[in-house]
């Protein structure tokens, strides 16, 4: 970080959770900056990865090694996803145009349609994070609600919250209705804007699934087509989309994590960095997995390119402490989650289970009357930049912290306020 010209400078009022409060200019400045040699060869290695898992999956190899390479081209598909969706927020490499052609050529293989992912993701998910009847990513039902929906809906309700849930979620409720061909209700209302990009994706994704037959015909002519299809395409987009429902659910479903049905009581702050959770994964060999799951920074400011969420995660984390809602994934760990978080109480700010009974502490901080960001900022110390040069102190990535606490702001020196600096090893 480039030289403060005084020793330290009180923060420009601003809605928390919002760049101006956490990052100083300069610091802003170095977590967005794009690289697009860095960008390209990112893209270039994952392609060449993604036709390599393809071939892989269709040659004439024991049919246990296809597998493998199925399972391995639809984890590359996730990873091409992750690219176009940085490419989206025009945050992968420098320059509108790059980022939309990119956006384009890596929404092939998963077969989305860049208009209307841009609709879903950016006007519903990311203005209305965890604003129930607007963000339709994982929204839990009340028990209302759940009471009142038919017995098969009930029947799929207790299947999406259940440990195979990802299997099914992101088909049924995503992918088919919203990103393909614009049938669901949000999606018709403009939908001549979408009609382009999806016959694109359904132009060039189709010649792309014609193409995993040919190969896999000239290959191993001996082979039965349904088997190269089932291999080569079917089994690596089935596993893309379990990895990309399993992804999107454990980003904002927590039992520390709150859902808001009233605007009033909803804020960027408590929607986008309270409301997303920071997933430390158990393995390092998919860097853009593990960089994308750092949520919380990517809500606060989607402009940071994926390989530098790292970066704003540290300071994220230097400015609200314990109000960032963090844990290292495991087994255990995501039982508990999924045991926890099947309807939630929208009165009491807590996860129940399908008979209302409390599963969780009501969510702390929230409890009582709505309180509107500028209110609740109001009442805070503000916070101060540190001065260039001094040593952050960043809670430990392994301490998880599963109840949100009130923001610990940072203050000069680099030193966080009444920051407890015990660790917990309940993860």
């Amino acid at each position: 970080m480039s030289a403060q010209s005084s020793a330290s400078r009180i923060a420009v009022p601003s809605k928390p959770g919002t760049p101006g409060d956490w990052l100083t200019p300069s610091e802003r400045e170095e977590v967005t900056d794009k690289s697009l040699g860095r960008g390209l060869s990112i893209v270039g290695i994952h392609f060449a990865l993604y036709f390599a898992t393809i071939w892989g999956a269709v040659a004439p190899l024991p049919v246990v090694v296809n597998i493998l390479f199925g399972i391995a081209n639809g984890a590359l598909i996730g990873l091409l996803f992750l690219i176009g969706h940085d490419g989206g927020h025009n945050a992968f490499v420098p320059g509108r145009g790059w980022n939309k052609w990119i956006t384009r050529a890596v929404f092939v293989p998963c077969l989305h349609s860049y208009s209307q992912w841009d609709v879903v993701h950016h006007k519903f998910h990311h203005a209305n994070t965890n604003l129930k009847g607007h963000d339709h990513v994982w929204p839990p039902m009340s028990k209302q609600e759940f009471d009142e929906a038919s017995r098969p809906r009930q029947w799929l309700e207790r299947f999406y919250r259940g440990p195979l849930g990802p299997v099914l979620y992101y088909w049924t409720e995503f992918w088919a209705p919203k990103l393909v061909i614009p049938v669901a209700k949000e999606m018709r209302i403009d939908w001549r804007r979408h009609v382009g990009s999806s016959l694109f994706v359904i132009a060039v994704g189709g010649g792309m699934i014609v193409f995993i037959g040919w190969l896999g015909s000239t290959l191993a002519p001996a082979r039965p087509l349904w088997q190269t299809m089932l291999v080569g395409w079917v089994l690596p987009f089935a596993v893309w989309n379990y990895l990309m429902a399993m992804s999107i659910y454990l980003q904002h479903n927590h039992p520390g994590v709150a859902w808001f049905d009233r605007r009033d009581e909803w804020s960027f702050y408590r929607g986008g960095i309270r409301g997303s959770v920071d997933v430390e994964l158990p393995f390092r060999f998919l860097p853009l997995f593990s960089w994308v799951m750092l949520h919380p920074s990517h809500h606060a400011l989607p402009s940071v390119p994926i390989y530098r969420l790292p970066e704003a995660d540290e300071k994220l984390i230097a400015a609200y402490g314990d109000d960032i809602v963090r844990y290292r994934l495991s087994f255990a760990k995501y039982r508990e989650i999924y045991r926890a978080c099947k309807l939630f109480d929208y009165r009491a700010k807590q996860w129940t289970d399908f008979n209302g009974v409390p599963t969780a502490e009501p969510v702390k901080g929230l409890e009582g009357a709505p309180l509107a960001d500028q209110e609740n900022h109001n009442q805070r110390k503000r916070p101060k930049y540190v001065q260039a040069g001094n040593p952050r102190n960043v809670p430990g990535r392994e301490a998880p912290v599963d109840q949100p606490a009130e923001p610990r702001r940072r203050h000069a020196g680099g030193q966080d306020h009444q920051r407890d600096d015990k660790r917990s090893n309940s993860a």
